[in-house]
């Protein structure tokens, strides 16, 4: 892999940077999903990616409620909701261990409610009634100017905006993807920056996924960020040819040993 160029096609990994991966951190939606859906080649990547004996996390903005799910039916160790503000994970005794990151803004829920009463025109997530910390509006009701107001409007609240392929997610709280990542796998599994960047690989598809493809020395974006390039500050190593579960696949077999 190259140094210095970003966003290559992808056409597979090097048998070095096959070797290297241990631990696959990905997004969900639009990533793994397609279209709010999850197929049966992505299902089946994941559970490929298990039998391999890779770590999986994924880091995701959506909500509690759905990393509930993610973590009992798919085969995943970790789920870090709602941009980082928790994890839910496996404990070694065969529960799930909840955690909350303690960069939340202690005054989080009266400026969350603060806010949801100005914008109350806006279309939120239809997940917006399973999340605990943030807020989620769907970007496909929103105008340019109705997401130009609600950008203003967010900062003056004291919240922090981020973009996804489907929502604007609005966080209280001192942290990002990145921050909580690296926070929660030192805390819940002793991995720390070093060996997440050295043997890491991380999956996204949009705009909120930059600062991780910014980070990782590895990464992937599904073909959306092709289709919206110019807009990243920040492209990941390689852009599949396949939209979301299906480029997903596409990294999945690469990660395979060959006549795997």
């Amino acid at each position: 892999m190259s140094e210095t160029v970003k966003g290559l096609p992808f056409q597979g990994f090097s048998e070095a940077e096959r070797n290297a991966v241990e631990i696959v951190i990905t997004d969900v939606d639009d990533t793994i999903t397609r279209n709010g859906k999850l197929y049966p080649n992505a299902l089946q990547a994941l559970w490929k990616l298990k039998r391999m004996g890779k770590m999986i996390v994924l880091l995701t903005g959506g909500s509690a409620g759905w990393a509930d799910v993610y973590i009992r039916q798919w085969p995943v160790d970790a789920v870090i909701a709602e941009g980082g503000a928790l994890i839910l994970a496996h404990s070694k005794g065969g529960g799930i261990v909840y955690k909350f990151n303690p960069m939340i803004d202690p005054m989080f829920q009266k400026k969350k409610e603060n806010l949801m009463k100005l914008t109350a025109g806006l279309q939120l997530s239809s997940d917006q009634f399973a999340r605990m910390y943030d807020i989620a509006y769907d970007k496909k009701h929103l105008s340019a100017e109705e997401a130009k107001t609600l950008k203003g409007m967010v900062q003056a609240a004291g919240g922090h905006w981020s973009e996804s392929s489907i929502h604007i997610n609005v966080s209280f709280g001192n942290f990002s993807k990145r921050s909580a990542l690296l926070f929660f796998m030192d805390a819940l599994f002793d991995i720390k920056a070093a060996r997440i960047m050295e043997h890491g690989i991380y999956l996204g598809d949009s705009l909120n996924d930059e600062d991780l493809f910014s980070f990782m020395p590895l990464s992937v974006g599904m073909h959306s960020v092709e289709d919206n390039r110019s807009a990243f500050s920040f492209l990941p190593s390689y852009i599949t040819s396949g939209y979301g579960g299906d480029g997903f696949s596409e990294v999945v077999r690469s990660l395979a040993a060959p006549n795997s």
